[in-house]
């Protein structure tokens, strides 16, 4: 049989398949240097609706609201504590019906978010190890034997600890190039968050890095509502499953926004 020749495409089809552009080549260059420092990508994210301020007044806000902080933090968690309850329980009253175990967390969080307030407030909030090592040491101290250190880095010595220190590296230099703060909190979040550096904790100390982050350049901080917890969830399953931390970076500007209206 003889063996039919193989022409090549018509005109039109070669018109159709047009190369790729500059900016299509950029866009996945950048997609790649994204996950290469931060272990996430995340295309256009519009920040102006998290509008800014002085940094005096978000801290003296942050400050008069950090039993709101507390209670959201903790309900993120499955915490059963209201409001009023934290505010008792973070004025040094004891509040019966409640296990142990969330009465510490409460605690470990009010005094996290108290070290956040007076870090920010003495100029010494920086965007490092030993700063996040420090809120996540007490915020995790009641729920992990090596709090305060990455994975790897303690008792268990398993999770890779050197890759850890690569990527919280390669995350600051990323933060440092980005020139929006609210950007920066949202990529140091949802890094943080997708890392997890440490064995318990990971998304407080990530929130409360953030916080650092927005307070100390003049924003208000992000507070995620309880009653929106299978959101931030959806939101943080996507990262996991994909790494593409748009949803998340989106989700969390709503939530500034919402509280800021």
């Amino acid at each position: 049989m003889t063996k039919q020749p193989r022409w090549a495409p018509d005109p039109e089809t070669y018109a159709a398949r047009k190369p790729a552009t500059d900016d299509t080549y950029r866009v996945v260059a950048d997609r790649e240097a994204q996950v290469r420092d931060t272990g996430v990508w995340w295309t256009e994210v519009d920040t102006s609706r998290m509008l800014p301020g002085d940094t005096e007044s978000a801290w003296r806000r942050f400050r008069a609201h950090l039993p709101e902080l507390v209670w959201n933090a903790a309900r993120l968690e499955g915490n059963s504590f209201a409001l009023p309850e934290v505010r008792t329980l973070l004025a040094g009253i004891t509040v019966g019906d409640h296990a142990a175990e969330e009465e510490r967390q409460v605690l470990a969080l009010g005094e996290a978010y108290g070290t956040l307030r007076d870090l920010v407030g003495y100029g010494r909030f920086h965007i490092d190890k030993s700063t996040s090592d420090r809120l996540n040491r007490i915020l995790a101290r009641h729920e992990a034997p090596d709090a305060g250190r990455f994975r790897g880095e303690g008792t268990l010595r398993r999770g890779g600890s050197e890759l850890l220190r690569t990527r919280f590296a390669g995350l600051r230099e990323r933060v440092a190039e980005t020139d929006d703060p609210r950007l920066q909190a949202l990529i140091y979040f949802c890094s943080a968050a997708r890392t997890r550096f440490y064995t318990a904790g990971n998304k407080r100390t990530a929130q409360l890095m953030m916080t650092g982050i927005l307070i100390s350049n003049g924003f208000d901080a992000i507070t995620v509502p309880g009653v929106r917890r299978l959101e931030l969830d959806h939101a943080l399953d996507t990262v996991l499953a994909t790494d593409d931390a748009t949803e998340l970076m989106s989700f969390l500007v709503d939530c500034a926004a919402s509280s800021e209206s």
